[in-house]
């Protein structure tokens, strides 16, 4: 069945369809009490709000998104370095969002071509779905799961200008919500740490962002790492604290992409964006 997804759709439904008229309700409960992929998650949904309230709040400054359950089909496998069979993927053209950050980007490049250049930054919290083996036993990783995702794009400037704010920017944002939570949750966030990864082209930006994480947040350590995958553009960022076991857990995760650069076919563009895993708060420290 090769060609575009609209000619392929129909054949696609049909299937479904019968695959659906021979199931029963035995194998609806079956499921719903095995697949991790439909069950509920493990966390009360009044908690979950709250979460979602301290987030939003401590993103302060970004446009706040409310984005679709599904995005365009290969939102990340197009721009990004990752195989589609880590996504869910439906019989419309489109595809369930495993990492919202691919789909900011999409929204961040949509604004600059309509009002360049003006920077944009955005956040949405989104209940995100991911195909991939989970890496983690511990009782704290699901399919599917709470996801607080800061981005930020718009035309580099010099000495990395762009890229050490933003930096600077989202880190303040997640140590916000870190007080937030010690303040209404009760947990702790001990030896806040941040991880900067750059490759070989990079120890000037590792040292501009070092300098300047020690001006906004003077509290946090700071430590240097080499940066080996591909799937960041030169740099990446880990945020955490010390989890209830003792052992740090990097929470937050921070990188820049050229997926707008791509998409926007401007080089120029500087495209920052992070994922916060709000699950883990209650579950892990």
């Amino acid at each position: 069945m090769e060609g575009s997804p609209s000619r392929t759709r129909g054949e696609l439904l049909r299937l479904v369809r019968e695959q659906a008229g021979r199931r029963r309700p035995a194998d609806l409960l079956a499921q719903h009490r095995r697949d991790g992929f439909v069950m509920p998650s493990m966390l009360d949904l009044r908690l979950v709000n709250t979460l979602d309230r301290l987030a939003l709040e401590a993103a302060e400054g970004y446009d706040a998104v409310l984005l679709s359950p599904v995005a365009p089909l290969g939102v990340n496998s197009v721009v990004a370095p990752t195989s589609q069979d880590r996504t869910v993927t439906t019989t419309r053209g489109s595809e369930v969002v495993s990492d919202p950050t691919n789909v900011l980007a999409l929204e961040c490049a949509r604004r600059l071509l309509e009002s360049p250049p003006a920077p944009v930054r955005l956040a949405t919290v989104h209940q995100t779905l991911r195909a991939q083996s989970l890496a983690n036993d511990d009782g704290a990783h699901s399919r599917h799961f709470r996801l607080l995702a800061l981005a930020e794009s718009g035309p580099g400037l010099p000495d990395d200008g762009f890229e050490v704010e933003a930096v600077a920017r989202q880190l303040q944002a997640y140590d916000r919500l870190f007080d937030a939570c010690v303040r209404e949750l009760g947990v702790a966030f001990p030896r806040r740490r941040a991880v900067v990864r750059v490759d070989a082209r990079g120890p000037a930006l590792a040292e501009r962002v070092v300098r300047r994480l020690g001006e906004a947040l003077p509290h946090v350590e700071v430590a240097t790492e080499p940066l080996t995958s591909r799937y960041y553009d030169g740099l990446r960022v880990g945020f955490g604290a010390d989890g209830r076991a003792g052992e740090f857990v990097e929470i937050a995760d921070l990188g820049r992409f050229d997926w707008v650069a791509q998409l926007t076919s401007d080089r120029r563009n500087r495209f920052v964006a992070s994922g916060f895993g709000i699950q883990l708060v209650p579950l892990l420290f």
